[in-house]
């Protein structure tokens, strides 16, 4: 592809990625899903390579089960520090 072509596909994904975008205040985790989304570049398929980037990062993000689950153990260290 020329380097024409390259920046219109570049600013269709940037502009896409912009309008579906809710993760306020981390415009380097945007511009990540961008060049992941142009790496694997299917103009009908952005919005699903969108929730692929963000699938693969939150396979590491601690949910709310998993938040009480740590207070819970580090509850019993300390009042096991107490004894």
């Amino acid at each position: 592809m020329s380097h024409e072509s390259n920046d219109r596909i570049a600013d269709i994904i940037g502009e896409t990625v912009s309008e579906i975008w809710k993760i306020e205040g981390r415009p380097d985790l945007e511009a990540d899903c961008c060049d992941y989304v142009f790496e694997r570049f299917d103009e009908d398929n952005i919005k699903n390579l969108v929730i692929e980037f963000l699938s693969l990062h939150c396979q590491q993000a601690l949910s709310n089960q998993d938040l009480k689950f740590i207070a819970k153990e580090k509850a019993k260290e300390i009042t096991w520090y107490k004894l």
